[in-house]
């Protein structure tokens, strides 16, 4: 019997530090994140024909002819070259390039997916081979939340206080190919201090204390990627004015934004509002994890 779909949650940044321009060019960042745990993509095992990934779903063309799981794939063929892999199908549900962490979850997906069915993949160090694969692999290898150091290789689990509920924005808008870059060059990020001090991860007990730290700490992103995408302000200002919004934030380098919200409740009528209000944009709501 061939094993079930793997899901790909969507990533969302709470909070995105950076703390500086390292010497190597990477960029020292601090970010607490979370995952949506019904807003994602689905990465199936179909055959045992290797070839390149079959994708379906809303997303599909936006994603074009390259993809990360194909260069997982690819990777896992590399080093372990007498194993067959076998076909795999991408339901691409979530907007590309969107600072969700589409790309990454999906490759984490066909990692988690494919040591499920091959021993041999079980064995190798996935952590290892899913940093060669992209910075924010290897948290969504995990796919719970957590704080990222470094530049996002130290990984440490931070619990969420109880539960809780956003939204997801994203005015479906053409983003270059060079979208993170390009945010970088306008945040123009000061060197990265060699001796600066680690700081500990947050213990947070309760919704209240996530919300003051998330919006204390923020995205320092979201002042470069409001340059390059105008409409990211419109989406905060439309997330953070819905009824009982505790928090409206970017994600990642954007243009997706994230409301936060204490019950279900709230956070389905803020979607009905926002497809109401934006049928252009593509909107979801979901719980943290």
């Amino acid at each position: 019997m061939p094993p079930k779909p793997e899901f790909a949650p969507a990533k969302i940044n709470l909070t995105l530090e950076i703390l500086g321009r390292r010497s190597d060019g990477y960029h020292e960042l601090r970010s607490l994140v979370a995952f949506a745990a019904d807003a994602g993509d689905r990465l199936t095992l179909t055959g045992d024909t290797p070839a390149l990934t079959k994708v379906e779903g809303p997303f599909a063309n936006a994603l074009g002819h390259a993809n990360l799981v194909d260069a997982t794939v690819e990777t896992l063929t590399r080093i372990l070259p007498n194993v067959i892999l076998g076909g795999l199908t991408l339901e691409k549900n979530l907007p590309v390039a969107a600072g969700i962490g589409g790309g990454s979850a999906d490759a984490a997906a066909a990692l988690r997916l494919l040591s499920a069915v091959h021993p041999e993949i079980a064995r190798l160090d996935l952590p290892v081979i899913a940093r060669t694969l992209g910075a924010d692999v290897p948290v969504c290898l995990r796919s719970r939340s957590a704080m990222m150091t470094g530049i996002g290789e130290t990984i440490v689990d931070v619990g969420l206080p109880g539960e809780i509920f956003a939204i997801l924005a994203n005015p479906l808008i053409e983003v270059p190919d060079n979208k993170t870059a390009e945010v970088f060059r306008r945040l123009r990020a000061q060197p990265f201090p060699a001796d600066a001090t680690t700081e500990r991860p947050p213990v947070l007990s309760s919704i209240g204390e996530l919300i003051r730290y998330a919006a204390t700490r923020g995205n320092s992103l979201e002042a470069p990627a409001r340059e390059l995408f105008p409409q990211i302000g419109v989406m905060l200002s439309e997330l953070a004015k819905l009824p009982r919004c505790r928090l409206a934030q970017l994600s990642g380098a954007g243009p997706t934004c994230f409301a936060l919200f204490d019950t279900q409740q709230a956070a389905s009528h803020g979607v009905r509002v926002l497809k109401a209000t934006w049928p252009q944009w593509w909107v979801a709501a979901t719980r943290l994890i």
